[in-house]
């Protein structure tokens, strides 16, 4: 009897330890695995497409980086003449970024458009 108790103990530590492993997929704390979304109803945040210049995306690079720690990836831009945006991903969960710009670099002005605590 003895046996059988521990083998069913062992049985359901290998199950929580295996939902412990899916939900830390992609390094991603909310228990969603993969990329944190960008907040619905929120501002647009483009991937894919490309437009702005490289003055542009470096600028909103270099003020993204004084702000915080982890790797950022440029996902997107638009061009418009009025001021360029740049979509960014920052860290292991990608938060996402924006930056609205000058194309030729000037006032980089950043926003955090994910969700602190969403569930």
């Amino acid at each position: 009897m003895k046996t059988r108790t521990t083998i069913l103990a062992a049985a359901g530590l290998m199950a929580l330890l295996s939902a412990c492993d899916d939900t830390m997929a992609g390094g991603d704390m909310s228990g969603g695995g993969g990329m944190m979304q960008p907040v619905a109803g929120g501002p647009p945040f483009v991937e894919g497409s490309s437009g702005a210049s490289q003055a542009a995306i470096s600028a909103c690079q270099s003020a993204l980086q004084a702000q915080v720690t982890g790797g950022i990836m440029v996902v997107g831009s638009e061009f418009s003449q009025a001021n360029s945006a740049v979509y960014m991903r920052v860290g292991a969960n990608g938060a996402p970024w924006t930056c609205l710009v000058g194309d030729d670099g000037s006032n980089p002005s950043l926003t955090f458009v994910g969700s602190e605590g969403a569930a």
